[in-house]
Formats: C-alpha cells, structure tokens, sequence
C-alpha cells in the first residue's frame, strides 16, 4: 500500500491509542458510552486475537474508537488493529462513526499490530 518504513509504522503505533490512528492500545481503553435507545444502533460482532467472538451494540453515530472501549483488556494487552470486510482491510479512520466506517451489522476482526 503506502510506502511506510517499519520505523515510521512503529512511531505511528507509538503515537496512536484511541483518538485518530489506526492502532488501538488496550491499556487506553477508557469506559464505553451508554447505549442510547433514542437512537438508531447496530449489532457488531469482533473476533478477538484469542479467537473470542465479541457482540457489541453501539449506535450508530458513536465513533469506531468505542469498540475499542468495549474490547477493553479482553483482546489481551497487545496493540491492535480493526480490520472488516472481504478482502480484510484495515480500519484506517477510528474518528469515524460506525455507520460511516461501514460497519453497521458487521464482523470486525483484530490483527496484531
């Protein structure tokens, strides 16, 4: 894909957590948001690195960096990746909202970073 060097990757995964990048660190999972009924959700399953099925339900509008919040420490405590769809692509964007990223009734599957 792009031409990232594996130093550059590394300072990236260093440098992202929760917030913009794509490499979530389960140690800055904060507390997942309340479901609000008021508005629309979705079901979206995660297959965790331990091969662990996960069903979350987020709405719709709640940013992807809240499936991190859900996933918590349960993935173990090595960073990861989202990844989604076939072929498996890497969910680049966390700032999105689930429903922007595509992810509405999805399986989302984590990729070691």
């Amino acid at each position: 894909r792009g031409g990232t060097t594996a130093a550059e990757g590394t300072s990236a995964a260093a440098s992202s957590s929760l917030s913009g990048g794509r490499v979530i660190d389960p140690s800055d999972a904060g507390t997942p948001l309340a479901l609000d009924a008021s508005r629309p959700s979705t079901s979206i399953a995660i297959r965790l690195l331990n091969g662990k099925r996960l069903v979350v339900k987020v709405n719709l509008d709640s940013p992807v960096t809240e499936l991190g919040q859900h996933i918590g420490t349960q993935a173990g405590m090595d960073p990861y990746v989202l990844t989604s769809g076939y072929p498996p692509a890497i969910i680049d964007d966390l700032g999105k909202s689930v429903e922007e990223a595509g992810l509405k009734g999805a399986q989302v599957v984590l990729k070691k970073a």
